[in-house]
Formats: structure tokens, C-alpha cells, sequence
């Protein structure tokens, strides 16, 4: 008899959006770091381009060439921010394993190893912890920490991990059970935790951009923490309402106050400012309804995360076999 030997697949999604100085580097650095896998593995880079309006995406096809076998290209129809691109690597990833990444080496790809070796001890999701930001100023490093703590707090029931990006390891049952997800403006580092499968947890430290600088401004980080607190969970409503009824005792007690007070006219203008505070506090009540109104909206509409425009599939190398005597 004849046993194909058939090596399992890791698929690694690297969505990119005008690094055209990146891609070569990026992937050679990949290949060069998986390479003590490729004895039990096939590896497969799915270079997603977000919309580049540089050469990225010519840079991409050229490269493809080089490794026909080893590399898939994914071009998005315009730009769709970094979640689009995810996702679309994430749908056309067949792998048995599928890790998804920065492409700009931040994220070491030496990583990945240990990443496998807790999915090869059962874990279907992987997730890469950053040990300390060291790399990142001051205002980054700490709006990211007080990101992770409201997040965390407003979670609910979802455990999630601190200082965990999008780098992570999924298995495929983990991919699929993601993708069956009935949301169409997911956030990837929420509904992952949201599966609850078993999940393991490697340290590393995050290296220095390699070239270019980042697209990620503060209005995209602005934009992807409320997404983020909205997605995860109506937690931040049931907070609203607590906040609700200790803003009324505390105009109970300050209208007490005003009636016993001798020098009222000075609690009375004391009194204005704690109602202008209020009143701030209401239109940040109003703001984050709004934004869960938002996310109906677009849920209703089921508009895709992203669309894809160009989908060039890596080739299938050819099957070895071993003959078997029975």
C-alpha cells in the first residue's frame, strides 16, 4: 500500500497597508525563523494589502513568484483598516493552523515556534503576550495599559489577556467556530476570548519597527477602543445606570445642603458646577448609546468586513509518498 505523507499547514495572515519597504524583509525574516518547522509543517504567508496606494501590492505578486508554494496574496478593494484585512486573511486561510500577525517584525516571527509547541500540547488558541513596551513613548504605553484595564473591566464574563495584541495562534476548529460568528464588525482580540477554548500564553518581547512608520494615528486608536468596549459586551450600559443613581443621591444631598446652608449663594455656585459636571457626564452617557447604535446599525445592515478584489492562492507542492508493505 501507498501513505501520502501530508504535512499540516501553518497559514500566517501579515496585512499590510502601503509598506512596500516591508514585504520582502518580512517575509524572508519569516521564512528564515519557521524554518526548524518545515520538518513536520508546510508554511504559508498571506500577504493581505489593505488598499495600498505605493507598490506594495506589486511587491507582493513579485515575491509570490519567488515562492510559489509558500505564498498566498490577498488584495482588498480599497482600504479597509486592519480588521478588514484580518479577516479577509482569516476566510481564505486554509491552514491547519492559522497565526496572525503584524508584518512590520515588531512581532518577532521566532515566536510563532513556541506558539506551536502549546498548540501541539492541546491548546487551540495561542495568544502572544508582550512582556514590556519598552520600544513604544510614553502617551502609547499608557493608553494602551488603561486601554487593557476599562476593557477588562467591561468585559463581563470574557477573560481577557492584558498587554495581547493580534498576535495569536488559532487551531483550525478555533478559525472555524470564529468564522461561523454571526457578527459583521468584529474586533479580532474580542471575539477571540469570546470563544472560551482552551488557551495557552507565551512572553516575548517586542522588537523595534523594521521600516516606515506606523498607520496607526490616535483617531484609529480612538475609533478601535469603542469599538472595542462596544463589541464586547452591555456592560458599559450597566455601568451608566450605576453611575445614574449615584449622580441623583448626590444632587439629593447638595439640594439638603443648600437648604441649611447660611451662605447659600456660595452653594449655589458651587451647586452650578457640580450641575455642569453632570451634564458632561450625560452627554457621555448619550455618546456611548450612540455608539451602540451605531454597532446595530451596522449589524443590521450585514455589510462584509471587508471585500476582496484579488485572491492568488498558493500553489500545492507535490504529495510525497511512502510505500508501506502489509
Amino acid at each position: 500500500m501507498r501513505r501520502l505523507n501530508v504535512k499540516k499547514v501553518i497559514s500566517v495572515i501579515a496585512p499590510m497597508y502601503n509598506e512596500e519597504s516591508l514585504v520582502r524583509e518580512y517575509c524572508e525574516t519569516t521564512f528564515r525563523a519557521l524554518e526548524v518547522l518545515q520538518e513536520k509543517y508546510q508554511i504559508e504567508i498571506i500577504l493581505v494589502n489593505d488598499g495600498s496606494k505605493d507598490q506594495t501590492w506589486n511587491y507582493m505578486l513579485k515575491l509570490q513568484e519567488n515562492y510559489p508554494f509558500n505564498i498566498s496574496t490577498v488584495s482588498l478593494s480599497r482600504n479597509f483598516g486592519l480588521e478588514g484585512a484580518v479577516y479577509a486573511g482569516l476566510q481564505v486561510s486554509k491552514g491547519d493552523l492559522t497565526v496572525v500577525m503584524d508584518a512590520d517584525l515588531q512581532d518577532p516571527p521566532h515566536v510563532i515556534i513556541n506558539m506551536v509547541e502549546q498548540y501541539e500540547k492541546g491548546a487551540d488558541i495561542v495568544l502572544a503576550k508582550r512582556k514590556k513596551r519598552s520600544n513604544d513613548n510614553y502617551f502609547k504605553r499608557t493608553s494602551a495599559k488603561w486601554y487593557y484595564i476599562l476593557l477588562d473591566e467591561l468585559s463581563g464574563k470574557i477573560r481577557l489577556e492584558r498587554d495581547v495584541a493580534n498576535f495569536r495562534l488559532l487551531s483550525r476548529e478555533a478559525l472555524n467556530k470564529l468564522l461561523n460568528l454571526p457578527e459583521v464588525n468584529p474586533v479580532f482580540r474580542v471575539t477571540v476570548p469570546f470563544l472560551g477554548m482552551k488557551t495557552a500564553v507565551v512572553e516575548y518581547e517586542r522588537d523595534k519597527r523594521f521600516a516606515g512608520e506606523t498607520k496607526y494615528n490616535l483617531k484609529s486608536m480612538i475609533r478601535y477602543a469603542l469599538d472595542s468596549v462596544t463589541g464586547i459586551s452591555i456592560e458599559p450600559l450597566r455601568k451608566l445606570m450605576i453611575l445614574g443613581f449615584g449622580s441623583g443621591l448626590i444632587c439629593v444631598l447638595f439640594l439638603i445642603l443648600t437648604i441649611i446652608s447660611k451662605d447659600a449663594w456660595k452653594t449655589s455656585f458651587f451647586i452650578s458646577l457640580v450641575i455642569s459636571m453632570f451634564f458632561c457626564v450625560m452627554f457621555f452617557a448619550l455618546a456611548l448609546v450612540g455608539e451602540y447604535i451605531g454597532q446595530i446599525l451596522l449589524e443590521v445592515k450585514r455589510r462584509p468586513t471587508s471585500i476582496i478584489y484579488e485572491y492568488n492562492p498558493r500553489k500545492e507542492p507535490r504529495k510525497e509518498s511512502i510505500d508501506e508493505i502489509c
